[in-house]
């Protein structure tokens, strides 16, 4: 089985990506005949229309299935929620708005077959192809971010340690996700570092990705996404994962 996990907040003003993105996702495994679940977790929304979209969503997708928590606690701690709830031998987080389309697991389930633990999009890889940018100061913040991430955090060899389209084993997860600490957007490098020093073997793939505007990343959530990389740096020498008394 594999599991898709869909950390959601307000997305009502993306309705029409969100239903499309859905479909895709149970076209592309029932074309494929493959069994999956997609597990949707309310990160406490606010605008009222969200949680009712996804639920009129699933009455028409069986596959899904809905984590409705009323407490907004950010990005990482839905994932680590949708990953405790998941059944999956593959379990893949994704962004509601479609942002890389499903059929990028293409890319993603042959580098499993060949032994990688983690497997991550990139949209920075040469055959990537970034089919609609965000901003000009997104991405100067983003190319800034990057770097930072990767020499700090000690992922050189990842070009692009942000993409919302991640997959891992499940064997991975039982081990990583416990250990993580933080709860909103820093979670995605946490994730790897811990998986890094852990040894698991992470591969890089190009995908396809569009920016589908209305980010709810403002430059707040980018600055909030440095300092959580200081605190997973200090979180490292610290030994607050206690990475020395784990191993694969």
């Amino acid at each position: 089985m594999f599991s898709i996990i869909i950390p959601t907040y307000n997305e009502a003003t993306k309705a029409k990506e969100m239903r499309e993105h859905l479909f895709s996702i149970q076209k592309y495994f029932e074309k494929n005949e493959k069994d999956y679940e997609i597990v949707i977790v309310l990160d406490g929304p606010t605008d009222g229309k969200t949680p009712e979209l996804v639920k009129k969503f699933a009455k028409k997708i069986p596959a899904i299935k809905i984590i409705d928590r009323k407490e907004n606690k950010g990005k990482g701690y839905s994932i680590r929620e949708g990953f405790a709830n998941a059944q999956g031998e593959i379990m893949l987080f994704t962004d509601m708005d479609g942002a890389t389309p499903i059929n990028m697991f293409d890319r993603i389930i042959p580098e499993f077959q060949k032994g990688a633990d983690i497997v991550i999009g990139s949209r920075d890889l040469n055959d990537a192809n970034v089919a609609v940018h965000q901003p000009k100061w997104k991405e100067l913040l983003g190319d800034v971010g990057s770097y930072m991430i990767r020499f700090i955090g000690g992922l050189r060899e990842i070009k692009d340690t942000q993409c919302g389209f991640k997959a891992f084993s499940k064997k991975a997860v039982n081990d990583i996700v416990p250990m993580a600490k933080i709860d909103r957007w820093g979670a995605d490098f946490e994730l790897l570092i811990i998986g890094k020093k852990l040894g698991y073997k992470i591969k890089e793939v190009p995908v396809e990705w569009f920016d589908r505007g209305d980010s709810l990343v403002g430059i707040g959530g980018y600055f909030s996404t440095f300092k959580d990389l200081f605190r997973v740096r200090r979180n490292l020498l610290r030994d607050v994962y206690n990475i020395k008394n784990q191993c694969k």
